[in-house]
């Protein structure tokens, strides 16, 4: 028994690694900011290891460092549906300004005080459905937002975004690839439009007066944004306006 348990321990330690990572993820434990919504927080440090990342942090820091690299040097972005911010303070790193967007007004004021010392960055509380800029920002970039919206919103928003956006200005958002209707999705309560694809997407940025640039793909094993996975989790879109 003894000689089992030594030759099997790597195995079972692997399998109850796995089963931890895939129980239900509490947002407002694992984010100290609280907020009762599905947003990740990190906090941006020197001592910062992608390793120690839960699979929900490893994949939202992928999507900015996807978009950081996507825009260009000094441009005006919007991040909405910002959450904690820290996406936000990834990319004024690269932008000359960068304005931030979340409902939730307990998360904006903590993160304003947070990131208090960035002066290129502004964040608002504010409902997406409400914004009224009008041709101001190079990119616009909206990480796990649409699901939240039922689909005749989801239509809005997108207008909202194209109307805000320069022409020939871009769209880098994510949403869940076909994600279905379960019990569990419905009892969580977060997530309002379901099965979304590549040509839902489609019919959504025409309305709206944009094109799909690029579409990659994510998922919660590799982490990475890929151009196809046999495995696809999330939709990673580049739109532009046209």
């Amino acid at each position: 028994m003894l000689t089992f348990l030594k030759n099997n321990f790597r195995k079972i330690k692997r399998l109850l690694s796995k089963k931890n990572e895939t129980e239900a993820y509490d947002f407002n434990k694992s984010n100290p900011l609280g907020g009762n919504g599905e947003r990740v927080d990190i906090q941006l440090n020197g001592n910062l290891d992608f390793g120690q990342m839960d699979v929900y942090q490893k994949n939202h820091w992928k999507r900015y460092e996807f978009a950081k690299n996507t825009i260009e040097p000094n441009e005006i972005c919007g991040d909405f549906a910002c959450g904690t911010g820290y996406g936000s303070i990834l990319i004024a790193d690269k932008a000359s300004e960068v304005v931030g967007a979340d409902l939730n007004a307990e998360v904006i004021g903590k993160i304003k005080e947070r990131y208090s010392h960035f002066s290129n960055v502004l964040f608002l509380n504010e409902n997406l459905l409400n914004l009224s800029y009008n041709n101001y920002f190079d990119t616009i970039i909206s990480f796990e937002t649409l699901e939240h919206f039922y689909e005749t919103d989801i239509r809005k928003l997108l207008h909202i975004f194209s109307n805000g956006l320069k022409k020939n200005g871009r769209l880098i958002f994510s949403t869940p690839f076909m994600q279905e209707q379960s019990k569990e999705a419905m009892k969580m309560g977060f997530h309002l439009t379901f099965y979304i694809n590549e040509s839902k997407i489609s019919e959504w940025l025409a309305e709206a007066g944009m094109e799909i640039e690029l579409i990659k793909y994510q998922n919660y094993e590799t982490h990475t944004i890929e151009v196809d996975l046999s495995k696809k989790e999330f939709i990673i879109c580049v739109a532009k306006k046209k």
